[in-house]
């Protein structure tokens, strides 16, 4: 895995340190190449970087701007799309048009966009099902894109120019896509709704009109027959402060129309005024005092849109399936996983609990910033009041989880995407981690405002992590790490195989956890004991008295307006020095060594 290559650097220049750079950054300082960051934020800039850092090869991951001319032919460009495919909406046109490939290429920056020179390129065939692009980005093409760093470390052959006489060269030029290309209207099929939105999600969604409002919506789903007498756009049903179901279609003969589930929307912005963010849509409808007809009962939504799901392949094994838009994890949405786990704690027969997120968006990020600037975006005392509420829920998950261990049942958390602190640090509650390889996992709140944290990181990160050093640097450098980089730090247990998605990746989980159970019965594994219910305790208000501090403080209440209003941040200070390969003689074996 750590294959040597020498001293060389590499300077990556990307829009920000986002999912793509953080894979990148990761990936090659797990080969230990020397690797710094820097924001392209201007041609001046970029110049200015590649003098100062002298690397020997310059990538860039995301990059919305134009390479300087002086710059041309040494910088590698990620586009995502096949070999041909130009333009900046290729993955948008191909999942609207649904095309059966998708795939990315790596070329050398020159004049025009995506014209030059080929370095790897390759081609996959996209899922069946409607993945959002968000989803293809971070899997698809991050392992497609990480592929190709391999081929270039390798110096594995010259780069090639782009002929597009020939025969293999199977893309096209695809027009930046405009919302009339991908528009919604609540008369069309619910399949081609559902479609039309995946190809926008994350961003930046698609623009329709919801109780007499322009949004743009997101995580959308399917939603199953509703009666025919409600009009395509009428909001049928809701969960609290979660997704509502909207009556779209023809009706049909026998009476009934078909639905979707939007889980979230964004106002569109009106003339002359500041930016708008994401909220859930039931929380939206809410606030411009819409009547809404039907509350959810309580006995779960319709099929099509289960975020919260529990199933139980045998008699001894639960799987509690916790899948967070965007890895925002909302006070609502923590009691709802709360109740779940609950649930399963009162089944005596049950041995081995499993708690994973749904495979589709990041495994959890930790408490809802969107939510709670929406509580209040004057940054006063509601504001403060819902983090509060969100944090304490937040925990409320991993007491379960304590309680589970102590009462001898094998908790086995897997991290099926990627997780910042706050679902990074929940999954150290388990009694063992298991994370699926290519994810990106952050170990640290500092950068949202200096925000101590909690999940009881402060109980459970000791004892992965004994030095105080190695603590000290995870939580303040900032720094992200690969999935194999935490495995061999020992905060992850095992790794899942990477590529495996839906049923496959359920199936691989099924089949561990009862390998998993099997060992330690034949105490082959030793599980670790649980925390006391005392030290528990006294985690909960040492962690929670600080973290409260922290949320009524300028620094977080800017950084939080920053977050959800997509202003510009400052990266990592330590991503911009050059890092080579870690040193790990600190760290315990993981158990899956």
């Amino acid at each position: 895995m750590n294959v040597p290559y020498g001293d060389r650097k590499v300077l990556l220049l990307s829009d920000g340190f986002g999912g793509a750079t953080m894979a990148a950054y990761c990936h090659l300082r797990d080969r230990r190449v020397q690797t710094a960051f820097h924001p392209a934020s201007t041609s001046e800039d970029m110049i200015a970087a590649v003098g100062q850092h002298a690397p020997d090869i310059v990538i860039a991951p995301t990059l919305t701007k134009r390479v300087p001319a002086e710059l041309y032919h040494r910088v590698l460009i990620n586009h995502p799309g096949r070999l041909g495919d130009r333009g900046p909406s290729s993955i948008d046109w191909g999942r609207v048009r649904r095309d059966p490939l998708g795939g990315n290429t790596v070329l050398l920056a020159e004049e025009g966009w995506d014209t030059g020179p080929v370095v790897h390129t390759t081609s996959f065939p996209y899922p069946s099902w409607p993945a959002t692009k968000s989803w293809l980005y971070s899997h698809l093409n991050r392992a497609a894109f990480l592929a190709g760093i391999d081929h270039v470390l390798a110096g594995l052959g010259a780069p090639m120019p782009l002929d597009e006489s020939q025969p293999d060269v199977l893309g096209r030029w695809n027009d930046p896509m405009r919302q009339r290309d991908c528009e919604i209207h609540w008369t069309m099929s619910a399949e081609d709704i559902v479609w039309n939105a995946a190809a926008r999600d994350g961003s930046p969604g698609v623009l329709t009109e919801l109780a007499g409002h322009q949004v743009y919506v997101y995580d959308v789903h399917l939603g199953g027959p509703v009666n025919g007498n409600a009009d395509p756009g009428d909001v049928v049903e809701w969960q609290p402060n979660g997704a509502i179901r909207v009556a779209v279609g023809m009706r049909t003969g026998d009476g009934y129309r078909e639905s979707v589930w939007v889980g979230y929307v964004k106002p569109k912005p009106p003339a002359q005024h500041g930016p708008t963010f994401k909220l859930p849509a039931a929380v939206w409808i809410g606030q411009q005092g819409r009547y809404l007809p039907l509350r959810w009962t309580g006995q779960g939504p319709r099929p099509g849109y289960r975020p919260i799901r529990m199933s139980f392949p045998d008699t001894t094994l639960a799987i509690v399936t916790a899948a967070a838009y965007n890895g925002a994890w909302s006070t609502e949405f923590c009691q709802r996983v709360t109740r779940a786990l609950a649930h399963v704690e009162r089944l005596p027969d049950i041995r081995r609990v499993v708690l994973r997120g749904g495979g589709a968006d990041p495994f959890g990020n930790g408490i809802h910033l969107n939510h709670i600037y929406a509580s209040d975006p004057g940054c006063g005392f509601p504001m403060q009041a819902e983090a509060r509420r969100n944090i304490s829920a937040i925990n409320e998950v991993a007491e379960v989880l304590f309680r589970l261990r102590r009462a001898g049942r094998q908790v086995i958390v897997v991290a099926d995407g990627d997780a910042g602190a706050g679902g990074a640090f929940l999954s150290l509650c388990g009694s063992v981690v298991v994370a699926e390889e290519g994810r990106v996992l952050n170990y640290h709140y500092k950068s949202m405002g200096g925000l101590t944290g909690s999940e009881y990181h402060t109980l459970t990160l000791p004892g992965r992590m004994p030095d105080p050093a190695d603590r000290h640097a995870l939580l303040n450098e900032c720094l992200p790490l690969s999935a194999y980089q935490a495995h061999r730090q020992g905060l992850v247990d095992y790794l899942a195989p990477a590529g495996l998605t839906g049923p496959a990746l359920t199936e691989w989980i099924v089949e561990f956890s009862r390998n998993y159970g099997a060992q330690v019965d034949r105490r082959v594994i030793k599980v670790s004991d649980a925390p006391s219910a005392e030290a528990e305790a006294a985690t909960s208000r040492a962690e929670l008295s600080t973290i409260f501090r922290d949320f009524a403080g300028s620094d977080f209440q800017q950084a939080l307006a920053r977050f959800v209003l997509k202003q510009p941040t400052a990266p990592p200070v330590a991503a911009r020095r050059y890092r080579g390969g870690y040193q790990e003689s600190n760290f315990p074996p993981p158990q899956g060594e």
